[in-house]
């Protein structure tokens, strides 16, 4: 046997062990909108009643989705799910899990109660080739509703 069959050995043990081919993390999830809502009374005493209502209104379709380290963006489906998949770097043998910081957002353009361009942020630890599922995230608007003082 030459040489160059053993130096073969070594080559073909190391890219099965770092697999082959582009390294990427999938994170799939949903982007809910809520609805916040202060009711208070102002009634003729000294006392005031404040009571925070806070409503899941479903899917919010167009809200964007972005790990803040990559430039890759995903814009949540007509029941506000989404997947973003993310490119990283190649690493050699069993890398652990790294942690990821999720933003989601809509925009003010299209929603005018919202703040603007108000981001939420989700936490996940993932691995290179991992499709994982992240919490729901939920976007919140603000409305104040005055009760009579009755």
């Amino acid at each position: 046997m030459s040489k160059n069959f053993f130096f073969l050995i070594p080559a073909a043990a190391l890219i099965a062990v770092s697999g082959c081919g582009d390294q990427k993390i999938v994170f799939n999830g949903e982007v809910h909108r809520g609805e916040l809502t202060y009711e208070y009374q102002i009634a003729e005493d000294t006392t005031t009643e404040v009571v925070e209502v806070l409503v899941d209104r479903g899917g919010w379709a167009g809200a964007y989705v972005k790990e803040i380290s990559h430039p890759e963006v995903a814009v949540a489906g007509a029941n506000g799910a989404y997947r973003l998949e993310i490119k990283v770097p190649r690493k050699l043998g069993f890398p652990g899990a790294d942690s990821y910081t999720l933003q989601a957002w809509a925009s003010s353009n299209t929603t005018p109660v919202l703040s603007s361009d108000e981001r939420i942020s989700n936490y996940a630890s993932a691995r290179p080739g991992e499709n994982i599922y992240v919490r729901p995230f939920l976007l919140v608007y603000h409305t104040v509703e005055e009760t009579g003082g009755e």
